[in-house]
């Protein structure tokens, strides 16, 4: 195949995820607002690899090291199907302040979770002997829940929605002694949306919504080290990414009617640095045993304040020319172990187990985010279609403890409530080489 056809083949597929990446919302089900899945291969160990294998070009998005140990140029491309369940099994709205006269007095509540399809693109490109080039298209961050009109807890949130696509370009050496570096920018684009009930003590209610995106830069660099030839080890570091979100408030028409106003809004925000590093080890023809760790640095993610251009409804005492979420969260570890077993020429099965530790607190956790502690469970499948094209499929089941909120303002009343949550995870990779 000419390199004019190999460009082409990348180009559909990487514009493919572009496109599916803005028209889609990923939603979050590792830790925080995190979208983990970057690679179906990936999938099926629990993403224990992450830091390690070469399989496809898709293994490459958690260490920009990896980009070096690729022996051919190779593209890979796929998607994962999210399904997620969070139900409030119990909760109680107490009204006072702003929302006094409001009846907040449903105790239950069915899925506010929503489903997403995640797309993702990567390529490796072969430029000389020791140098390759890579490139990844991802979204790595991602949140969308939902609750109707007459949630108990709408005065803290209804909807919450987070929108991110992520390019991670790498250059990559690999030394005679097997020792891969590589490193390059991030280039992200960010989209957020939360929306929440508004009153102004009178017995009615309206709805607010604020909007904001931003494209920002981080960078990132990692190494993979093949000490034996059965041997490899990661150490992969992504920065953290500063943005600036501009946006609208808007109010819609009861919201108006309590003489609320629509503004302009700004609002930091900054996704968090991670460390990960793992190892992976061959067991004779057969078997690949991989162990990995992520530490995630939440701490970034602690009070989101929107600056208004001005007040949002100067009828009511006091400055209205901002509002903050607070969440003061702290760090979090994704541990993973997995395997491969490579049956025969053409098939390949992994399995991997996962426990991934939330960095949100029992004090300050959100209706817009009820995160926990969660436990996955993964198997998946390889099939060899033909020398130059392989296919993986990977499913993810993933349990997570039951999670407490218990929320007050004095302007608006109280929440409390207790969510279970489970995530089904479906994902599927297609895989090219030349």
């Amino acid at each position: 195949m000419s390199y004019f056809k190999k460009g082409c083949l990348w180009g559909a597929a990487s514009g493919t995820a572009l496109l599916c990446a803005l028209a889609s919302v990923g939603t979050a089900h590792a830790s925080g607002f995190q979208v983990r899945e970057t690679s179906g291969t990936l999938q099926g160990s629990s993403f224990a690899g992450m830091t390690t294998l070469s399989t496809d070009a898709s293994t490459a998005f958690y260490n920009p090291g990896t980009i070096g140990q690729y022996e051919e140029t190779t593209y890979s491309a796929g998607g994962s199907l999210i399904v997620p369940r969070s139900k409030m099994v119990s909760g109680k709205g107490t009204a006072s302040g702003l929302s006094t006269g409001i009846d907040l007095s449903r105790t239950d509540y069915g899925d506010m979770a929503v489903d997403a399809f995640v797309p993702n693109a990567h390529a490796v490109w072969k430029l000389t002997e020791n140098i390759n080039l890579g490139m990844s298209i991802t979204s790595p961050w991602g949140l969308v829940t939902d609750y109707e009109n007459d949630f108990a807890g709408r005065y803290f949130g209804t909807t919450s929605a987070i929108k991110s696509i992520n390019l991670k370009p790498v250059l990559a050496y690999r030394f005679d002694n097997g020792l891969s570096i590589g490193m390059g920018p991030q280039i992200q684009y960010f989209e957020a949306r939360f929306d929440k009930a508004v009153a102004r003590a009178t017995g009615v209610e309206g709805n607010s919504s604020v909007r904001g995106d931003d494209t920002a830069m981080g960078w990132q660099a990692g190494l993979n080290w093949q000490v034996l030839p059965e041997t490899r080890i990661g150490l992969a570091y992504n920065s953290s990414i500063k943005h600036t979100l501009k946006g609208k408030i808007d109010f819609d028409s009861a919201a108006e009617g309590l003489s609320y106003v629509d503004r302009d809004v700004t609002a930091k925000v900054e996704t968090p640095e991670a460390i990960a590093f793992g190892i992976s080890q061959k067991f004779g023809e057969k078997w690949t045993v991989m162990a990995d760790a992520q530490w995630t640095n939440w701490n970034s993610i602690d009070t989101l304040t929107f600056n208004f251009s001005g007040d949002t409804n100067t009828a009511i005492a006091g400055n209205q020319n901002s509002s903050s979420d607070t969440f003061k969260w702290g760090t979090g570890w994704f541990y993973s172990l997995g395997a491969q077993y490579q049956y025969d020429e053409n098939w390949r099965f992994s399995g991997g187990f996962a426990f991934d530790e939330t960095p949100v607190t029992d004090l300050h956790r959100s209706v817009r985010l009820p995160d926990s502690n969660r436990y996955w469970t993964s198997l998946g499948a390889s099939y060899k279609a033909a020398d130059w094209a392989e296919v993986s499929l990977g499913y993810t089941h993933i349990f997570a403890h039951t999670a407490d909120v218990n929320l007050s303002s004095t302007s608006v009343g109280s929440f409390s409530g207790k969510y279970e949550s489970e995530v089904d995870i479906i994902a599927l990779q297609a895989k090219f080489k030349f």
